[in-house]
């Protein structure tokens, strides 16, 4: 078996794993808003919902060295054996420093690597944008003729980029919910809740069809 159906097969699992589970978080976050359910039970639905995100947020991660592998593979991307170790090693510890943190999330080791988290990914994301930019004005270093994957890595990019919008819009909840712990059930408090969500539901849904828009453009090549 090549190495070429091994990278392709794992980006394949990569973009199931990533949207599939990451539609069960936004319903259980999407239900913990219901102020009918009691707080124990809303608490436990965000609990589980921050767990369950732990394998997008995996997936999300692994979508960069796996490209990488499957681009190389394709004979997309001339890339040297330090330059790809790098790829790994960064990748590794972005997943590594962000996993860290959503684990912690409720003590002040998990916002300070959450912090972290949030500028690697958002230099990721610019850094992506620029190499496909670069890669389309013909300096590399994806080759020039592979405008399809030139176009998906500055998907991948902008993806990254709306990650964070998406966590700046969601912030507002957990304070809300610390309110709802120490005050109770208030209309004031259920209207950020429910302001909260409603305007991260759009940026979720945005992000989503990015990630199908990217994955049918790396199966149909259709900027080729």
């Amino acid at each position: 078996m090549s190495s070429y159906l091994v990278w392709k097969y794992a980006h394949i699992l990569m973009f199931v794993f990533w949207v599939g589970t990451d539609m069960g978080v936004f319903l259980a976050a999407r239900r913990c808003t219901d102020p009918k359910l009691s707080f124990a039970s809303r608490v436990t639905l965000l609990h589980m919902a921050l767990r369950i995100e732990l394998l997008p947020r995996t997936m999300w991660k692994a979508a960069l060295p796996f490209g990488v592998m499957l681009s190389r593979d394709m004979g997309l991307l001339p890339i040297s054996a330090g330059a790809l170790t790098a790829v790994w090693i960064f990748s590794f510890g972005w997943w590594a420093i962000s996993m860290t943190g959503a684990w912690f999330y409720d003590k002040p080791l998990g916002h300070r690597l959450g912090r972290l988290t949030n500028l690697l990914t958002l230099l990721t994301g610019i850094c992506l944008i620029l190499l496909a930019l670069s890669s389309w004005a013909g300096y590399g270093p994806i080759v020039s003729d592979a405008g399809w994957l030139q176009l998906k890595v500055g998907l991948y990019g902008l993806i990254n980029l709306f990650v964070i919008w998406m966590l700046v819009a969601f912030d507002p909840l957990g304070a809300a919910f610390g309110q709802l712990a120490v005050e109770g059930s208030k209309p004031e408090i259920e209207a950020i809740i429910s302001r909260t969500m409603n305007r991260s539901t759009v940026i979720i849904w945005a992000t989503y069809l990015l990630i199908v828009l990217t994955g049918f453009i790396g199966t149909t090549k259709l900027a080729a």
